[in-house]
């Protein structure tokens, strides 16, 4: 009795789940992939600021490598939109 109640469980929640998940709609932009934008060129400074360690000395903190890459996303905004 009670081992069909549990895979009555099982099934039900099977079924929501697969509902669930089917009834979602693609999203490019979560795809991780950058092409969503269309400047390209301020997704291009982001990445080279993101990816670009060689602006920087070898010697910082995680914290402070965070720094420079938070500085590099308000240049290109800045850059790009004209505001942080």
């Amino acid at each position: 009795m009670k081992t069909s109640r549990i895979s009555a469980l099982a099934l039900a929640a099977v079924i929501g789940l697969g509902t669930l998940v089917g009834s979602a709609q693609y999203s490019p932009a979560s795809a991780g992939n950058w092409d969503w934008l269309s400047n390209k060129n301020y997704i291009s400074c982001l990445q080279l600021f993101y990816s670009g360690d060689f602006l920087m000395p070898k010697n910082l903190t995680p914290a402070q490598r965070a720094a420079y890459h938070e500085n590099g996303r308000r240049y290109c905004n800045r850059t790009y939109y004209g505001h942080d």
